[in-house]
């Protein structure tokens, strides 16, 4: 109630005790002002912000009655205002921190920025074990390999084997080691990316029949999938040699052998023992082992130890009749015949059985973890000859690699130099021991028709691809390695993973549709540290899609080949003949099929239709008298 005053007019003596009167209530106020503000900063209401309005002021005050003359002049007023509302303020904070945190503001984010989501590889991605491509200087001896077992032993040193390329070094040990721990701790699951020809087949190979060597009886074990049969029949060969005088049998199961035959080899039936296997190592194609698991009586693979994928990208990119699933659920429905849960004893875990060993291998293994989640990994551990760096950019672990040995060049040209440019390879600079690669099967078959007229005899070429049986594709490698043939024209179906020993030149008619093509194309010279050359051949326009590809896989510029163009034009008129001769030859071939296509249809036409049985049964009745 001090702030309430009520002046009346009086004499000029008594307005000196009137100003007296009214500084003492702005001291009043003031102190007033001091006790609000020490108020607010012990309660801490930031949200609230006091603002006192001149009326309110001098309402406050008692000011407002007071008469004109006596009032305090407007700038003082203002003055005291604006020092009393930045004592009594607080600061003013932003619109965002004036929001009580009890309710949510809608709409604020609408218009910002989004953070860009970066990209982390798992642990055992992100850190491989690193693995070397050096090929010229070993130094893992295989006769100091004291965890090498004596058999295998000999076998190697048989074969010429003295050291381990660095691969086989690390992961044959890795293996081995996993299946030393008592068989109720589940092995590490392992992925293998390594260049091509470095030893990745014997990588597991060996591992393999050490580990079942000291198994008692025959059963399913071990487990190759392969993706084309030229590779499985090569991963075969290499499983039998070494599984001498081991006791382990071998068995290839491919399109090469019919279903029923090939179900003898592995199955046989006793009254006693009903099925029996007779094999422990399977090496099959994907669609094959699909056909077992649904057609053959007795097919187990309930003791099944090791799972190897060779080509995994190749296969995982082209899963035949879904095998994985199918072999996946075969275990499964073997292993839980009953809905039992088992009890918690040792009798019960010494039942239990250990899971798979999975095994990935190949030279262009994807280190998306999406994609290699698919095969179920357990605990996976990479080793890689790439390091795959954890980093936002997706590109950086698209990265494949090539042998140190081998020299990659290009040469780029016009479409009609190519057959030119081809030939001078062979007819300049005396190449030998070739293959060369085209994107389809008429391409090849055209191309090696073309060799054989320009070449007049002097150069042996064949040709290999999808429109060959097995018989006739077996017999050109065989040649090729004889050294009976000179040059093989092929399509993509024989880039994975064969191993064609002494392959000096790798040529690319046409060129690759991405890099994991290429990669396995010049892969196919350079392999166990011998030197390879591979050339692409390209034309104007297909130059920057060449380094596109390139670069996908993170592959730095290979140097351009340059020709001169006197010596192109030296061989143009051994070229025009040689084409009119190639079409002539083309022409006849398909007039030749044509005309055998009608004889087959017109003695199929000709042929006497056969009579029904109930027919040649009556005319064979006498007739009634």
């Amino acid at each position: 109630m001090d702030l309430f005053v009520i002046n009346r007019y009086k004499e000029n003596n008594e307005k000196d005790d009137l100003i007296n009167q009214e500084t003492l209530h702005l001291q009043r106020l003031k102190q007033k002002i001091e006790e609000r503000k020490k108020t607010h900063r012990k309660s801490q209401i930031n949200n609230d912000v006091i603002v006192i309005k001149n009326d309110e002021l001098l309402r406050d005050s008692g000011l407002q009655d007071i008469p004109a003359e006596n009032k305090i002049s407007e700038p003082e007023l203002k003055s005291a205002e604006a020092k009393s509302n930045n004592e009594i303020q607080p600061k003013r904070k932003k619109k965002s921190e004036q929001v009580s945190t009890e309710f949510k503001v809608l709409g604020t984010t609408d218009f910002e920025k989004k953070s860009k989501v970066e990209r982390v590889l798992p642990y055992w991605l992100s850190h491989a074990y690193s693995v070397s491509k050096n090929l010229q200087t070993l130094t893992c001896k295989v006769e100091n390999q004291s965890w090498l077992h004596n058999t295998l032993l000999t076998t190697l040193t048989s074969e010429g084997v003295t050291h381990f390329f660095p691969v086989q070094e690390q992961v044959i040990p890795f293996i081995i080691q996993q299946h030393q721990h008592p068989e109720l701790l589940r092995p590490h699951d392992i992925c293998v990316s390594a260049p091509t020809g470095s030893g990745k087949t014997l990588s597991f190979v060996l591992p393999i029949i050490q580990v079942l060597m000291n198994e008692i009886g025959h059963h399913i074990r071990a487990l190759v999938v392969l993706p084309v049969q030229e590779l499985a029949i090569q991963v075969a060969q290499v499983f039998k040699k070494y599984c001498t005088n081991t006791g382990l049998r071998v068995q290839l199961l491919s399109g090469s052998t019919p279903l029923q035959k090939e179900q003898q080899q592995i199955m046989r039936f006793t009254e006693t023992l009903k099925w029996i296997c007779e094999i422990d190592i399977i090496v099959c194609t994907a669609g094959r082992l699909v056909e077992h698991l649904q057609n053959t009586e007795g097919f187990s693979l309930k003791n099944l130890k090791f799972l190897v994928i060779d080509e995994a990208d190749r296969i995982m990119d082209n899963i035949q009749n879904d095998w994985l699933y199918h072999m996946e659920k075969h275990i499964k429905m073997e292993n839980h015949t009953s809905n039992k849960v088992p009890h918690l004893n040792w009798v019960g875990l010494n039942s239990q059985r250990s899971s798979v060993h999975k095994l990935l291998f190949s030279a262009t293994l994807s280190p998306d973890p999406e994609l290699l989640e698919e095969w179920g990994l357990f605990q996976p551990k990479l080793f890689s000859a790439i390091p795959i760096q954890d980093h936002p950019d997706s590109n950086v672990s698209k990265k494949y690699t090539t042998p140190d040995e081998l020299q990659e060049q290009y040469v780029v040209c016009s479409a009609e130099e190519k057959p030119l440019i081809f030939y001078y390879f062979f007819a300049e600079l005396k190449w030998d021991k070739t293959l060369c690669f085209t994107n389809s099967s008429q391409s090849a078959h055209r191309l090696t028709v073309l060799l054989n007229i320009w070449s007049k005899g002097n150069l042996k070429v064949a040709e290999l691809s999808a429109a060959l049986d097995r018989t006739s594709r077996e017999l050109v490698l065989r040649k090729f390695k004889q050294s009976e043939i000179n040059v093989i024209i092929c399509t993509d179906a024989l880039a994975r993973g064969i191993d064609i020993p002494d392959c000096n030149y790798v040529i690319s008619y046409d060129p690759p549709r991405n890099i994991k093509t290429y990669v396995h194309r010049v892969g196919r010279t350079g392999r166990a540290g011998r030197i390879g050359n591979a050339v692409t051949i390209i034309v104007h326009n297909q130059v920057q899609m060449f380094k596109d590809i390139l670069q996908s896989g993170g592959k730095s510029d290979i140097p351009q080949l340059e020709m001169q163009n006197d010596i192109l034009q030296d061989l143009m008129p051994g070229y025009q003949n040689a084409i009119r001769e190639t079409k002539q030859s083309i022409d006849n071939e398909i007039h030749d099929k044509v005309k055998k296509s009608k004889e087959l249809k017109r003695m199929s036409k000709s042929k006497p239709r056969k009579r029904k049985h109930n027919e040649n049964k009556s005319l064979n009745v006498p007739m009634e008298q």
